[in-house]
């Protein structure tokens, strides 16, 4: 064979090394399509907003859940409202109505009061110039030294205020939290507001509010008659410090006592349970001697003129409830939703209703403040 003849490779050895050519490009196209579609899973799922989430596994749940809430706002809240369950369905709409004031709704599962002391720190620190105003919805089992939430434990954003002693024991206390996903049955807004649980489910599918009452009370009535003092000495003196913390800025806040239900309040009332409110009005008339605050007792639902149809449960109020607490409390102590007015101190260092004019002139607007 001469140097210029190129040999001839069989027929059967060529469609081989064809084949075997196309299959490795084959393999590259599909390594860099799943790639590309790996990194653009990886962006959907860094863009997407906290409340759009299918899956939210995180140890710290409501607590944590409700501070990435406000890192995705594109400015800081105004007013935040603290609470449990009881106060989820606060629309933070109705609050700029009736205040102007834009809103999250911190409210989370058992709340306590150590919530609002983390909650609000963090709120402070990162937007120290905002003048943040603070709503408290309460009830006779708010102030109690239970566990604290694995959210204050493992969430550094709120560990961080307290004693590093206190939440070392907590953890060994607690032990390893579940982590569930919080999402799965639920729907928020993007300023915190529950749209949507299984109460709203149990509603559409037709259950009678009487029946679903008989039931709160079978469950809660053994409990209600039980009014043997507990501990809370901590609660106490977070709450105190939460208080005095917006005092210390100009602010006033509101303790609203939440309401329940008129059968459900009646049926408490004979059993003796109106010694456990009467110990909390006793504490936060005390505590007005060392603190600016103001109290707002909506216990029965005539005060704020309610609904007896628009509850969950016994205790539980709806939107359109939560709408008319909101419009009663505004009405009847506004100094709590008051822009603050500056001293001459903090307005040498640009705080206060001046200083953070800029604030107010780059705020979203109502539509996107009412999510």
């Amino acid at each position: 064979m001469s140097a210029s003849t190129t040999p001839k490779i069989p027929t059967a050895k060529r469609s081989l090394a064809a084949v075997c050519g196309s299959l490795a490009f084959a393999g590259l196209l599909l390594a860099a399509s799943l790639g590309l579609a790996a990194t653009a899973r990886a962006a959907v799922t860094r863009d997407t907003p906290t409340y759009l989430l299918k899956s939210y596994r995180k140890v710290g749940q409501y607590r944590s859940f409700k501070c990435d809430l406000v890192a995705d706002l594109s400015s800081p809240p105004q007013l935040v409202v603290f609470g449990g369950s009881r106060a989820m369905r606060f629309r933070p709409s109705d609050f700029y109505e009736s205040t102007s004031l834009t809103t999250i709704n911190a409210a989370t599962q058992n709340f306590r009061p150590e919530d609002s002391w983390a909650i609000a720190n963090h709120l402070l620190r990162r937007a120290p110039r905002t003048d943040l105003h603070c709503f408290f919805a309460v009830q006779a089992t708010t102030f109690s030294d239970a566990r604290l939430d694995p959210g204050l434990l493992y969430d550094p954003r709120l560990s961080r205020w307290f004693p590093a002693t206190l939440v070392a024991r907590q953890k060994r206390l607690a032990g390893t939290p579940p982590t569930p996903n919080l999402v799965a049955h639920k729907r928020f807004s993007s300023r915190g507001l529950m749209l949507h649980n299984t109460y709203d489910d149990r509603r559409a599918s037709g259950v009678p509010l009487d029946d679903v009452l008989d039931a709160y009370l079978r469950s809660m009535l053994p409990t209600a008659g039980n009014t043997a003092p507990v501990k809370q000495t901590r609660s106490h003196l977070y709450f105190e410090k939460t208080i005095k913390l917006f005092n210390r800025r100009g602010i006033v806040p509101v303790v609203v006592i939440m309401p329940y239900h008129p059968r459900v309040l009646q049926a408490f009332r004979e059993v003796g349970w109106e010694t456990k409110v009467d110990r909390l009005r006793t504490y936060l008339a005390n505590l007005q001697e060392r603190c600016d605050l103001r109290v707002v007792d909506l216990l029965e639902i005539e005060s704020f003129g309610g609904s007896p149809d628009e509850f969950y449960d016994g205790a539980h109020v709806t939107m359109e409830n939560s709408a008319r607490i909101i419009r009663h409390v505004a009405e009847v102590v506004p100094e709590c939703f008051a822009p603050k007015i500056a001293t001459a101190a903090q307005a040498s260092r640009g705080e206060g209703l001046f200083g953070n004019l800029r604030i107010y002139l780059t705020m979203t607007s109502s539509s996107n403040a009412a999510r």
